[in-house]
């Protein structure tokens, strides 16, 4: 049986709402995932995908939560929903997460975002919505 995980609620900021372009967002990603730590070199793009999809719809669900107290639920979420065949070793799932959650400017929740591996922030192609 499950566990039902409580997460601090989130503080509301009027008037602002979180708008990713996911199109543009995957084009970046097209170009830029060999360089990634997840990639496994000869891999194509579209293996990725569905994984990429994944990781930006939980952003745009709890990008005011930072990712470390997410991973548990994640990892379930994705396992539930991907078949065995095509979801990709969590460790390297965690990892695009960790991409995803750091190019949106969101809370890791960890040193990792100030310090860790390709810790600068990319310019990720959102806008707020106004």
């Amino acid at each position: 049986m499950g566990s039902i995980h409580r997460y601090p609620p989130r503080q509301a900021v009027t008037g602002k709402c979180e708008v990713v372009d996911v199109k543009a967002e995957l084009e970046e990603w097209r170009t830029d995932i060999p360089a990634h730590a997840f990639y496994e070199p000869g891999t194509a793009f579209t293996r990725y995908e569905p994984s990429l999809l994944f990781a930006y719809d939980s952003y745009l669900q709890y990008h005011q939560v930072p990712l470390n107290g997410l991973l548990h639920t994640l990892e379930q979420r994705y396992e539930e929903r991907f078949d065995h065949f095509d979801r990709l070793d969590w460790r390297h799932m965690e990892n695009l997460l960790r991409q995803v959650w750091r190019r949106m400017g969101a809370p890791l929740g960890d040193d990792r975002q100030a310090h860790g591996p390709e810790a600068r922030p990319q310019a990720p192609l959102r806008q707020p919505y106004t």
